[in-house]
C-alpha cells in the first residue's frame, strides 16, 4: 500500500513538473515572439510594454536608462549613441549626394529618428514620413522617451505623417522628391509583401518620383552574414536605371556586424565628392571615405540578371538560406 501511494505521489509530482516545464516553455516562446533571446539587451532589463498592432507584436524594454523598441521580436530602435550613428549614416550621405533637399520622402519612418536628422537641414521644406504601423508612429508621437530622443520630429510642421504601405502611397500620388530614404525590415516568407518594396518594379516607380539631381538610399541588413543580399539589391537598382554605390553604416569595419546602405542616383557620382554638409557627431569626411571601402570578404560574384521582382522570392531565399545554415 505504501509503495502504491509512493508511485501515485511520484506520478503526481512528475505531472506537476511537466505542467510547470510546459508552462515555462510556452511562456519563453511567447516572450520570444515579442523579444527574441538573441536580441535582448545585455544584462537585466525590464519589459515596459507589450502590444499587438495590426501587423506585428511590439515591445519596449528598458536597460540602464536606454529604451529598446522591438517589432516582431527584433530590435528596431534603441535610444543610444549607436542609433544616432546609424541614422547619421543613413541620412547624411544621400543628403550630401543630392543637389537639392527641399522635399524628402521617408518610407519606414518609424518613431522619427530619421526625420530628426533630415530636419537639421535649413533648406528642407517638407518631409513625407510613411509608415505602415500605427502603434510605432503613435510611440514616436506620444511616448516620452522616444519623443525626447527624436526631438519631437514627428510633430514638426514640416513633417507629414502618412499611415500606409510605402508602395501604396506612391501608387496613389504624383509627388516628387529630392531625397528618398528607405528603411524597412528584411523580406521573409511571413512578410512576402515586403519583397514588393525591394523589387525592380518598385525601384522604377521610385525613379519616376525622384527629382533631377536627387538621391535614393536603401538600408540593407547585416551584410557580413549575407553579402549576396546586398549584391541582389544593387543589381535590382541598376536594372531599374540607377547608378549605385554601397557604403557601410560604420567607419569601423567589424566582421559580422556591418550594415550597408545602397546609395542610388540618376547620374554617376564620385565618392570623393561626397562630404557632410553640416557638423555631425560621428560622421566626418575622413570617416566617410572609410565607409565607402567594401572589404574583399564582403564582395561576391553576382549575375546582374538575377534581380528581385514583384513575382519572385529572391531576397527571401537568400535570407532563409543563411539562417537555415
Amino acid at each position: 500500500m505504501y509503495l502504491f501511494e509512493f508511485e501515485i505521489g511520484l506520478m503526481t509530482g512528475l505531472c506537476v513538473v511537466a505542467i510547470i516545464w510546459r508552462a515555462l516553455y510556452w511562456r519563453k516562446q511567447w516572450m520570444e515572439s515579442y523579444i527574441r533571446a538573441d536580441e535582448e539587451p545585455n544584462g537585466q532589463y525590464q519589459v515596459i510594454m507589450r502590444k499587438r498592432s495590426p501587423h506585428q507584436k511590439i515591445a519596449i524594454a528598458e536597460h540602464n536608462g536606454i529604451y529598446h523598441l522591438y517589432a516582431g521580436g527584433l530590435r528596431m530602435l534603441s535610444t543610444d549613441e549607436s542609433e544616432t550613428q546609424y541614422a547619421e549614416a543613413l541620412v547624411h550621405v544621400p543628403m550630401a549626394a543630392a543637389v537639392n533637399h527641399e522635399a524628402v520622402l521617408i518610407i519606414g519612418s518609424g518613431t522619427g529618428i530619421t526625420a530628426r536628422e533630415v530636419l537639421r537641414y535649413e533648406d528642407v521644406e517638407t518631409i513625407t514620413a510613411v509608415d505602415l504601423d500605427p502603434i510605432i508612429v503613435d510611440l514616436g508621437l506620444n511616448y516620452e522617451p522616444f519623443v525626447n530622443f527624436t526631438n519631437g520630429a514627428l510633430h514638426d510642421l514640416r513633417v507629414k505623417n502618412v499611415l500606409t504601405d510605402g508602395r501604396t502611397y506612391l501608387e496613389g500620388c504624383s509627388d516628387r522628391w529630392d531625397v528618398i530614404l528607405i528603411n524597412l525590415p528584411t523580406p521573409s516568407s511571413t512578410a512576402f509583401e515586403l519583397s514588393k518594396l525591394y523589387s525592380v518594379e518598385f525601384y522604377r516607380l521610385l525613379k519616376s518620383r525622384l527629382n533631377p539631381g536627387g538621391s535614393l538610399a536603401i538600408a540593407c541588413p547585416v551584410v557580413s552574414l549575407m553579402p549576396e543580399y546586398v549584391a541582389a539589391v544593387q543589381a535590382t537598382l541598376r536594372t531599374a536605371g540607377f547608378h549605385v554605390i554601397p557604403y557601410h553604416t560604420n567607419d569601423t569595419v567589424e566582421f559580422a556586424i556591418n550594415g550597408v546602405v545602397c546609395l542610388a542616383t540618376l547620374r554617376p557620382i564620385r565618392t570623393d565628392t561626397i562630404k557632410p554638409l553640416i557638423p555631425l557627431n560621428y560622421l566626418s569626411k575622413e570617416q566617410l571615405a572609410d565607409m565607402f571601402m567594401i572589404p574583399r570578404y564582403l564582395r561576391v560574384d553576382w549575375d546582374e540578371d538575377e534581380v528581385q521582382t514583384d513575382r519572385n522570392t529572391l531576397l527571401i531565399d537568400i535570407v532563409e538560406h543563411e539562417f537555415e545554415d
